[in-house]
């Protein structure tokens, strides 16, 4: 591959990439906008129980997991 098509390439990649940021930042803008972050748990503070299904549609809660070893919960916001 010659380098001008790499470079076209890398180009459009990080135009998407650019859009994506973009559109994912000015989304946190207005949620952070409507209030929602005065209710927000702050570190430290227990996280209500709830439940969700695994990988494998397995029901998981928050109480079982708790019970049986320490914790932390990550809310990760990625690009994908």
């Amino acid at each position: 591959m010659a380098l001008q098509q790499k470079l076209d390439g890398f180009r459009a990649n990080f135009e998407t990439d650019i859009r994506r940021k973009t559109i994912l930042d000015n989304e946190a803008l207005r949620v952070k906008h409507t209030g929602v972050e005065e209710h927000a748990l702050k570190r430290g503070q227990r996280a209500p129980d709830f439940e969700l299904s695994d990988m494998a549609g397995n029901q998981a809660s928050l109480a079982q997991l708790r019970a049986e070893r320490p914790l932390a919960l990550i809310f990760y916001r990625g690009l994908w």
